[in-house]
């Protein structure tokens, strides 16, 4: 089974993106801000990971690059944009 983790501030965008993902291939565990992201990461690895860049405390392509640094396990990036018409 695919593990993918979500990094989604947007409640129902999140929910959506959740729903379209998740089924008996894959599974979803969605975060919301950076710092639960690092929480979540830490502990457990993903197949996928499908950052928002614009986020409360800070941007998914910091946490993009510090996973990068790291090393770590996870082998395929995706970094996903929402972009916010106000």
């Amino acid at each position: 089974m695919m593990r993918i983790f979500l990094l989604e501030d947007d409640a129902a965008l999140g929910r959506g993106i959740v729903m379209a993902l998740t089924g008996p291939e894959a599974s979803v565990t969605c975060r919301s801000t950076l710092a639960q992201a690092r929480e979540v990461l830490a502990e457990e690895r993903f197949d996928l990971l499908i950052l928002d860049i614009n986020l409360p405390d800070g941007s998914g392509l910091d946490l993009l690059r510090q996973l990068r640094t790291e090393g770590s396990a996870a082998q395929r990036y995706s970094v996903v944009e929402r972009l916010r018409q106000e």
